[in-house]
This record gives structure tokens, C-alpha cells and sequence, in this order.
């Protein structure tokens, strides 16, 4: 059995509509993602998103990052960007 979440998990509209964009593959490994920070939203991988710390950012795959905000038991993912090979300027290899 899957344990609840411990923090309510929503997203802007802005967030949802780049979550949307991904294609089926990306898609499913995008929303193996959020349920992490949303057991634990402070995990030691997650970044202040501001000098302020009202934010965190975290990757939640190799192609999507996340600034999400916690409050009252809700963790609102705020901005997801996402990443695509194809627009490297200077490849690795």
C-alpha cells in the first residue's frame, strides 16, 4: 500500500501547462517525480529557489526541474523547467 502524501500536492496554472507539454515518455518519468518532495519537501538533493528560501528547487528527472513553494501541509510546484538535448550549445562529446 502506497502511504498518503503529507503534503497536498498542487501546481500553477504555468507549472501544469509546461507539465502537460511532455510527451508520453517524459510524461511518465515527470510524475514518478513530485510525490518525493511532497512526502519530504526539504530532501538534502533540494536547493534554496531564492535568497529568501521561500522556494526550493529540485530535479526531479534528468529532464525537468521544479521551484515549488511549502505551506500548510500543500506543496504548490511554482515553475517546471524542462530540458531537451537537442538545444545544447556545446555537446559533451
Amino acid at each position: 500500500m502506497i502511504a498518503p502524501l503529507a503534503h497536498e500536492l498542487l501546481y500553477t496554472e504555468q507549472a501544469a501547462a509546461a507539465r502537460d507539454r511532455l510527451d508520453a515518455p517524459r510524461r511518465a518519468a515527470f510524475d514518478r517525480g513530485p510525490g518525493a518532495p511532497a512526502q519530504d519537501p526539504f530532501p538534502s538533493v533540494s536547493r534554496a529557489g531564492d535568497p529568501a528560501r521561500a522556494t526550493r528547487r529540485i530535479r526531479l528527472s534528468k529532464d525537468a526541474l521544479v521551484e515549488y513553494t511549502v505551506s500548510l501541509r500543500r506543496l504548490v510546484i511554482i515553475d517546471v523547467t524542462l530540458f531537451d538535448d537537442a538545444g545544447i550549445l556545446v555537446p559533451d562529446a
